[in-house]
């Protein structure tokens, strides 16, 4: 299996430490209360200690408590109104930087914002880097591997570009919040997906799995926690809704809008198994489903290269989702224990926020 690497030694490999200076985040969103991103405060708040003033700009702002050395300007980017919402930004951008100086900027998933700033921030002498975790290779993301110094993303093949300015670190799952179940031998009945209601995450194919595996496993029971990211997807959450109504009506079959981020360690617990079929980047849903002791089933490669199958005799077999679930449905108790276990260890060593934060500070602080 596929490990990113010698994660402790990043420091050493990518620069050595400046001292405590001013960070320049660019993020979507300071709201906890957010679907997507509602992780971006907490990131925000773990980089605080590490940095004598942090400045956001953001695309919206909610709930948001943050630490006393943070300030967040929302630039208002407003959905399908691309060309003024980016206007808007880098009015706010300029003044910004013309106000404060910044040892460094983080654009956090902006991969847009970053493309079109990448140039001042190029002319300027700013260090720049982008966090990007998405198979998709445009030429936004092209543009962003030229001018800034680097790409910074969860797995190697995460990113779809490589080479010296591409720098893999993990994903950044609280493992004070995601407590590990005690134990996961009894039978599999309670099988849960959480996350949006997209078509990108094959909810429909999961549904249609589950319906099939029942035949065999007739205790089997689903619930999908998710609403969809933004209005353009209503009609296939809609569409999926109505499609499976007559199985929703035989009970064993729930959908549930999605749930704040902070219930989201407590939801797990009461869950058997995590299903997944999302193909691309490494999904940090799984990873936090493994943090909280669950199996996990899905076909995302990225996942599987780090931790494995459920083919325990031969990890490299590219097995179905189905596949993948029936391989854990007939795995003893026993032996599918030692497996959650050993997958947990990998989480804490390679994904674990501590880490995570450590590796990007140095990064950042590289010179």
């Amino acid at each position: 299996m596929e490990s990113i690497g010698n994660l402790n030694k990043i420091g050493s490999k990518w620069g050595q430490n400046l001292q405590a200076s001013n960070l320049l985040v660019i993020n979507y969103a300071m709201d906890e209360k957010s679907q997507v991103f509602s992780h971006q405060i907490e990131l925000v708040n773990q980089l605080s200690p590490k940095f004598d003033q942090i400045t956001v700009l953001t695309a919206q702002v909610g709930v948001c408590n943050t630490e006393k050395n943070v300030k967040v300007i929302s630039f208002d980017w407003v959905e399908g109104k691309r060309v003024s919402s980016l206007l808007r930004f880098l009015k706010i951008f300029i003044k910004t930087i013309r106000s404060e100086k910044f040892t460094v900027l983080f654009s956090h998933m902006t991969s847009v914002q970053s493309a079109f700033i990448s140039p001042i921030t190029r002319v300027i002498k700013l260090k720049h880097y982008l966090w990007f975790a998405h198979t998709s290779n445009g030429i936004l993301l092209k543009v962003s591997r030229l001018l800034t110094n680097g790409i910074i993303t969860s797995t190697p093949g995460s990113c779809p570009l490589k080479g010296s300015k591409v720098f893999p670190i993990g994903q950044s799952i609280n493992s004070q919040k995601f407590k590990k179940k005690s134990s996961n031998t009894q039978s599999i009945k309670n099988l849960v997906h959480i996350g949006r209601f997209d078509p990108s995450k094959n909810i429909k194919e999961i549904v249609y799995e589950v319906k099939k595996l029942r035949s065999n496993f007739p205790d089997l029971k689903l619930e999908v926690i998710g609403s969809p990211s933004s209005d353009r997807f209503k009609e296939y959450e809609s569409n999926v809704k109505a499609k499976f109504d007559s199985e929703v009506q035989l009970g064993w079959l729930k959908f549930t809008p999605h749930i704040p981020r902070s219930s989201l360690p407590e939801i797990l617990q009461t869950y058997d198994c995590f299903i997944h079929s999302f193909q691309g980047s490494l999904d940090k849903t799984i990873v936090e489903a493994t943090f909280s002791g669950l199996p996990v089933i899905t076909i995302n490669n990225e996942y599987r290269k780090i931790f494995g199958s459920w083919n325990l005799i031969d990890a490299g077999t590219d097995n179905s989702l189905k596949d993948e679930a029936e391989l854990l449905l007939n795995l003893d108790g026993s032996k599918r224990q030692s497996e959650v276990d050993r997958r947990y260890e990998v989480a804490l060593k390679q994904h674990e926020l501590t880490g995570w934060i450590d590796r990007l500070v140095s990064i950042l602080k590289s010179r």
